[in-house]
């Protein structure tokens, strides 16, 4: 019986220069030891003179075939790499990007090959031999994490060839240093891609693509990118263990950039030019003007079609504190608006509620207030009572409050999701079913901006929510995130917020749901609200409304009071 379960797994192999790997890899090698349906069970190592050799050696060889210049922009280049390594160590998440570990950890057996490498030193083909010895081992499928660009025979000696991470937009960016000029270009998205190799240079089967906000510094960036695209690999072979399908392959477009490299002396020096005066303007705005990034509520008594921002109402912010993500229910004549309330002096949120009339808004109070931080206020109604599911990603789970005396006093209910990092949870029915949108973070990387999840039930009370089979149904920053919902007659519009260049929540994106169903999700981009309706403003990012009332966010540097 476990001879055959062991025939039924799929057999990977990774293709590597040393057992000493990145952390990434290593991490990849971690979880395949823990999965019932694949294994890693060899490490393919390819043997390569030259990397061998002494950086002094490698050096004078640099010299000799590429001239001084050559050589000063990789001196530059390592100087750039030691600076950024001191500000990612400030990091707690990524600081141990460069970390390097032992494969041999989670696979032991190893094919030793020695590839021909060409003139250019970029092109790898496997000999005969190698390709022979590779072919005993019954190996389905082989992951591309060491150097050269592999043609010939390899490309095709096992069952589903080999699959390769292109650390960013292949559409738009090819060549690197991975995460790097999107940071230099000032880009709002890095993106990845996950491709079966053919014998085109960056033109393989593109199997997967993502994007994720662009970071403000190189190294951040490139270790953020590594760390969440990780997660698709490991969904890509999970998926073709239990199907035994690739992914279809995703269409292709010309490519109109040319190919990127390491920066040019010139490209280094503007790189940090930029870098410090964007930290030394943080430093002035926090500590010399003693600015923050403040929230703020604004609401107007009008359909939101018929919306003329400016002309909305402000709610007051209360002393040191902002408001966000407000959310309104009309009962009895009356409207209610529920925000975030989050404090500066705790770094923390709680729910809290004001009553909307033409001209004012009055504020109750805080109605939800836990020991661990709580925003987007979402409220649904169930068999005649209201409940509030609010974001909780502090606390790792997605939980439901009851209303005991709407909308005044609410108690916690149950915990529908454990052990979770999960963003802005909506809920709502169509069609006979409850769907459930969040904005899940898979790798515990500390950001929600990107991965839209649905789940779905047939009540919304359930601890037992079913996974749409395309998640995550979106991945990326400018449309994945939730920022409100608007029900307009029989048109769903999910609200998501579009991220820019170390910005978040720079607007607001108005998406009609196209299909939702358990097996298809698809909307369109109808709309984006820039935040140009106050003066000063620096975003806007959600919105939300019902017939008689429209509520909204922004928000702008400005002094605590």
């Amino acid at each position: 019986m476990r001879e055959r379960e062991r025939e039924s797994k799929l057999k990977i192999a990774l293709i590597v220069d040393s057992n000493i790997s990145s952390k990434y890899v290593h991490d990849l090698a971690c979880w395949a030891k823990n999965q019932d349906n694949l294994e890693i069970n060899s490490l393919i190592i390819q043997k390569i003179p030259f990397k061998s050799a002494g950086k002094l050696r490698r050096g004078i060889e640099s010299l000799k075939k590429k001239g001084i210049k050559n050589l000063l922009e990789q001196i530059g280049y390592k100087l750039l790499l030691k600076i950024d390594e001191i500000l990612l160590s400030r990091n707690e998440i990524h600081k141990n990007h460069f970390k390097k570990q032992n494969l041999f950890d989670y696979v032991s057996e190893i094919i030793e090959v020695e590839p021909v490498i060409s003139k250019s030193g970029f092109v790898y083909r496997y000999n005969d031999k190698d390709i022979q010895e590779i072919k005993q081992k019954n190996i389905d499928v082989l992951i591309r994490c060491g150097s050269g660009i592999l043609r010939g025979d390899i490309l095709i000696t096992t069952k589903y060839g080999i699959i390769s991470f292109h650390h960013g937009n292949n559409k738009i960016n090819r060549g690197g240093p991975a995460g790097f000029w999107e940071v230099y270009n000032k880009e709002d998205s890095t993106g990845f891609t996950i491709q079966q190799l053919t014998e085109e240079l960056d033109g393989g089967n593109v199997l997967y693509q993502g994007n994720f906000k662009t970071k403000f510094h190189y190294l951040l960036n490139q270790a953020n990118l590594y760390n969440k695209s990780n997660f698709y690999m490991k969904k890509i072979l999970s998926d073709l263990a239990t199907t035994k399908k690739l992914p279809k392959k995703l269409e292709s477009f010309p490519y109109f950039n040319q190919l990127y490299k390491r920066p040019s002396l010139l490209v280094q020096f503007l790189y940090f030019y930029n870098l410090t005066i964007y930290i030394f303007s943080k430093i002035i705005q926090k500590i010399l003007l003693k600015k923050y990034l403040r929230w703020g509520v604004a609401f107007k008594f009008i359909n939101w079609r018929s919306l003329v921002m400016s002309k909305a109402i402000k709610i007051e912010n209360p002393p040191n504190c902002f408001l966000a993500d407000p959310f309104v229910i009309s009962k009895n004549n009356k409207t209610y608006c529920f925000v975030e309330d989050f404090d500066y002096f705790l770094s923390r949120g709680c729910i809290s509620l004001y009553e909307l009339n033409e001209t004012k808004a009055t504020r109750y109070g805080k109605i939800i207030l836990e020991p661990f931080h709580m925003s987007y206020p979402y409220v649904f109604e169930y068999q005649s009572k209201f409940y509030m599911v609010p974001e909780t990603s502090q606390n790792k789970d997605i939980r439901l409050y009851e209303a005991e005396e709407f909308p005044y006093k609410w108690k916690f209910l149950k915990t529908i999701f454990k052990d979770v990092d999960a963003a802005d949870t909506t809920i709502f029915e169509k069609d006979g079913l409850w769907w459930l949108f969040t904005n899940i973070d898979p790798v515990k990387s500390g950001e929600h901006d990107s991965e839209l999840f649905i789940f779905y039930s047939d009540n919304p009370l359930s601890d037992k929510w079913t996974s749409h089979p395309k998640n995550p149904v979106i991945c990326n920053p400018l449309t994945g995130r939730m920022g409100g919902i608007i029900f307009d007659n029989k048109l769903i519009y999910r609200v998501s917020q579009k991220q820019a260049f170390n910005k978040y929540g720079y607007a607001s994106n108005i998406n009609k749901i196209l299909d939702l169903s358990t097996t298809d999700y698809s909307e369109e981009l109808t709309f984006t609200i820039k935040p140009n309706f106050f003066d000063y403003l620096d975003g806007t990012h959600h919105i939300h409304g019902n017939s008689n009332v429209t509520v909204f966010d922004f928000v702008k540097k400005s002094k605590l009071n």
